[in-house]
């Protein structure tokens, strides 16, 4: 549910002044929709808890060169924040691959899916996304905003600074390739 225009400005406005009780409550109602944009593109939980963590750390002491007046400005502004420090930890992880010794690690619980199971699930996972990273970046924009998120198109459309009729054809044209890359004739007789 989107808030008054008026409200989330006076927050802005507030923070700005670095007013914690209203920065608290910006942080509250877009903490939701930032996790889910990171968890959407990260494979661990913990990763995107902290990248999420990273992104409000960012926010607060960037919060002065913030010019949105409303929830969709403000979002689009903390999701700008989020690809920055995603392309930083991919950069990272590039340039030093995550190293752990077997001794360290976990036990499975027997609750857990099958081993075929959580196999197969994970190669869904990962192609759907690679075939998220081989859609435009604005395609993927969109995508998120509307399937993880779970926006409008009248919302997706602020968030990303496009009009509704440019986010109707982005959606379309994002679900004709994921389709093209995801429904190979191969995989139909699986």
């Amino acid at each position: 549910m989107q808030r008054p225009a008026g409200n989330v400005a006076r927050l802005i406005q507030q923070a700005k002044g670095y007013d914690r009780a209203a920065f608290s409550e910006l942080y509250r109602l877009s903490v939701t929709p930032v996790y889910r944009y990171l968890s959407a593109r990260l494979n661990s939980v913990e990763q995107a808890e902290e990248l999420t963590q990273e992104v409000f750390l960012a926010a607060l002491s960037g919060i002065q060169s913030l010019r949105a007046e409303d929830e969709p400005g403000l979002l689009a502004w903390l999701f700008q924040i989020a690809r920055h420090k995603l392309a930083d930890l991919l950069r990272q992880r590039y340039r030093h691959p995550p190293l752990a010794p077997l001794d360290q690690a976990e036990e499975m619980e027997a609750t857990l899916p099958r081993p075929e199971e959580t196999v197969e699930l994970e190669e869904e996972r990962v192609e759907l996304r690679q075939a998220l990273e081989r859609l435009t970046p604005e395609q993927r924009e969109v995508i998120v905003c509307k399937y993880v998120l779970g926006y409008d198109n009248d919302r997706t459309a602020r968030t990303v600074g496009k009009n509704v009729n440019a986010v109707n054809q982005l959606h379309h044209r994002a679900l004709a390739s994921l389709h093209r890359l995801l429904c190979r004739p191969e995989k139909a007789v699986r």
